[in-house]
């Protein structure tokens, strides 16, 4: 009997572990360079950092309520997202 209630007791910490709140694995989530407009920093030119993604602006309502939207180029001007890790040539080595 003494070897069933080690099992049980064993059992019972093993689920109590398991369904813990301060146990549980929290996904971490992946930084993206987003500027504050939201858009890669791919989006943005290197020289003066303007954005060329597109956005969808919305004009308007049709007759039946649906909404009219136009692709309009975003309007930030310069890259205020995270700076990435500069880029470097090395030469061959010979």
């Amino acid at each position: 009997m003494g070897m069933l209630e080690g099992a049980a007791i064993a059992l019972a910490f093993l689920l109590i572990g398991r369904f813990l709140p301060g146990r549980r694995r929290h996904r971490v989530k992946k930084v993206q360079p987003a500027c504050g407009c939201g858009h890669h920093y791919s989006f943005h030119e290197p020289d003066n950092g303007a954005c060329h993604a597109t956005e969808e602006l919305r004009t308007g309502t049709d007759k039946r309520g649906y909404g009219l939207y136009e692709q309009v180029t975003c309007q930030c001007r310069q890259y205020s997202g995270p700076q990435p890790l500069p880029e470097y040539f090395a030469g061959e080595i010979q």
